[in-house]
């Protein structure tokens, strides 16, 4: 019951802190440009100070802890998961991004010409002269020596 008590006494003297701090700066930094945001600054640091606080009086830090760290294991385990999938997003906004490849080229890959069909954010579909259709991983691209033949 007294660290609920210490709270709120604790929230009353950060609102009247609050209250004198606004006064003090309204008058006599009132000419100055810019004492706004100086009260702005003045009090986002009073507010973290007082959930800093309360946060430590009643426990709230470790359950938020809990929470960060399981979301941040399941972050790495969903990034091993998707690494190959992360890579050849990457490297599909590479292309995209790169000039030098575009829908209509002609290209050489393994030994096989193909002309590209469609970029995709993680493949590149090509069509052979055969009529044969090929989807490469992007990150092919830039693993793997590939030559590029520009449309006329």
């Amino acid at each position: 019951m007294s660290e609920l008590f210490y709270g709120f006494l604790s929230v009353i003297i950060t609102i009247i802190f609050y209250f004198i701090s606004r006064q003090i700066i309204n008058k006599k930094l009132q000419d100055l440009q810019g004492s706004d945001k100086l009260l702005g600054m003045v009090s986002i640091g009073i507010i973290v100070g007082e959930l800093i606080y309360l946060g430590t009086s009643f426990g709230l830090f470790n359950l938020a802890l809990e929470v960060i760290a399981s979301i941040g294991a399941a972050a790495v385990v969903l990034g091993i998961a998707l690494q190959n999938q992360l890579k050849n997003a990457i490297s599909g906004i590479s292309i995209f991004l790169n000039s030098q490849i575009n829908v209509g080229d002609t290209i050489e890959f393994d030994y096989v010409k193909a002309k590209i069909m469609g970029l995709h954010l993680t493949k590149t579909i090509a069509v052979t002269e055969d009529g044969i259709k090929m989807i490469i991983p992007n990150h092919k691209f830039s693993e793997e020596m590939v030559l590029v033949f520009p449309k006329h």
